[in-house]
């Protein structure tokens, strides 16, 4: 009920904003001088992110050794329900590691979950581990409750026995060395608690709107570097994230209700004073959606997930003993779920102002269009500086991501409605998987 109260305040405070900036030419003016400042913000976070993805992928830590001393025991949890197309491979991918212990054992474990499948999920992934030692796949029977990933981790985590718990999807593909060139790379940041690699889309070849999706993970993950470099409250993106046990443990473990359980752990972690670190040099190549429909119920549970976490948890961050800079960021991010509501009641409002003697002023839903593109461009545009791409290219893939994140602004005034007006809880909805996308 909390949850649904806030999410209706949030949609009246919109309402109220957008009728009077389109209707108090003074507080028009004020919102777009707020919208120049968040602008200015955005270009200095993107700078700040872009250094750091430059230096990460600059810094010459040496080859991978193969060898995992010093460095922790890892659990690999992947969960998986219905997903014998891209099980095999990913399977096959994670159990080949680089990674050794003392005798040349492997110094890590990976997990399956078959959550409930009712195709040859379990069975594809055991062709994927040929045998190997240090690979498990354990069966969840479909039982009452929740069907998140979230739960399916709650699920297997007594179960395992590393000291990092990481975690990926079914569709996931990453190089022998992956896992200790994570492992080293937390080395710099020996103070986090949890780790976030790059994501890359594998298919991104196929389509434009998998091409924006390259754009769109390397804008975020740009943004997130900058939000660590800065002291704020860098965040989890779900897979290719690895947490350390003690810190789990300490603050709750996973979250079976939540929609996006990466997003809610990382809010839990900032606010009990912990902090995400990020490995920009490092990737997981996954699956790009490349369905519109698909992308749709995606990006619905993203916002929601993302929405409930920030009115959940978001509270008590703000009030907890968190330094100043972590507050500020995650109200600057927490600022960024205020501009889709805004824009679309200014619309509203002025369309509903046509037959009036004194139309609305639509340079305010036109500013809050722009500064959202704009914000989105310069990240894209930092994050392809850092990554060597110049030239007329780097202007167009930038404006291509910015383009394709503008869905955002139907998405989130959506979800909020649903969260303040509709059924409790939306649930899980899973991604479909495109056969045959890694080998275009």
């Amino acid at each position: 009920m909390a949850t649904r109260v806030v999410a209706a305040s949030f949609l009246a405070v919109s309402v109220l904003v957008a009728w009077l900036t389109i209707t108090q030419p003074f507080v028009a003016r004020l919102l777009q001088l707020l919208i120049v400042v968040s602008i200015g913000y955005v270009g200095w976070l993107a700078w700040h992110g872009a250094k750091v993805i430059r230096d990460a992928l600059a810094e010459d830590r040496g080859d991978p050794v193969g060898r995992a001393e010093g460095l922790p025991f890892v659990s690999i949890v992947l969960p998986a329900s219905n997903e014998e197309s891209v099980i095999g491979a990913a399977v096959s991918s994670l159990c080949a590691q680089r990674y050794e212990g003392a005798g040349g054992a492997p110094h890590y474990e990976l997990v399956v979950v078959d959550d409930g499948s009712t195709d040859r999920t379990a069975d594809r992934a055991a062709e994927g581990a040929a045998g190997a030692s240090h690979v498990t796949v354990r069966r969840r029977d479909r039982e009452p409750g929740p069907r998140t990933k979230g739960a399916v981790l709650a699920w297997v985590h007594p179960m395992l026995r590393g000291d990092v718990i990481g975690a990926v999807d079914a569709d996931t593909l990453v190089d022998p060395e992956f896992l200790e060139r994570t492992m080293r790379a937390w080395e710099r940041d020996r103070r986090a608690d949890a780790i976030q690699v790059a994501r890359v889309p594998r298919n991104a070849s196929v389509s434009w709107l998998t091409r924006a999706q390259a754009e769109e993970q390397l804008m975020d993950l740009t943004s997130q570097c900058g939000r660590w470099s800065t002291d704020g409250t860098a965040e989890l993106r779900g897979n290719g994230m690895f947490v350390r046990r003690d810190a789990l443990e300490a603050v709750g473990g996973w979250n079976p209700r939540a929609l996006t359980e990466d997003l809610d752990l990382s809010t839990r972690l900032v606010a009990n004073g912990r902090h995400v670190t990020l490995a920009p040099e490092i990737a997981v190549a996954e699956e790009a959606v490349e369905e519109l429909g698909a992308l749709w119920r995606q990006r619905v549970r993203w916002a929601e997930g993302s929405l409930r976490r920030l009115l959940e948890h978001g509270p008590g961050l703000l009030l907890g003993p968190l330094p100043l800079s972590r507050k500020a960021d995650f109200l600057a991010f927490a600022g960024e779920f205020l501009v889709p509501p805004l824009f679309a009641a200014t619309v509203i409002a002025s369309l509903a102002t046509i037959p009036l003697p004194r139309p609305a002023d639509w340079s305010v839903p036109a500013a809050l269009f722009l500064s959202y593109g704009i914000g989105i461009f310069l990240l894209a545009l930092g994050g392809l500086w850092a990554t060597g791409e110049r030239g007329l290219q780097i202007v167009g893939r930038a404006a291509r991501g910015a383009l394709f994140l503008s869905h955002w602004l139907l998405v989130v005034p959506v979800v909020l409605v649903r969260i303040a007006f509709g059924p409790d809880g939306s649930g899980f909805v899973q991604t479909p998987r495109f056969t045959g996308a890694s080998d275009r």
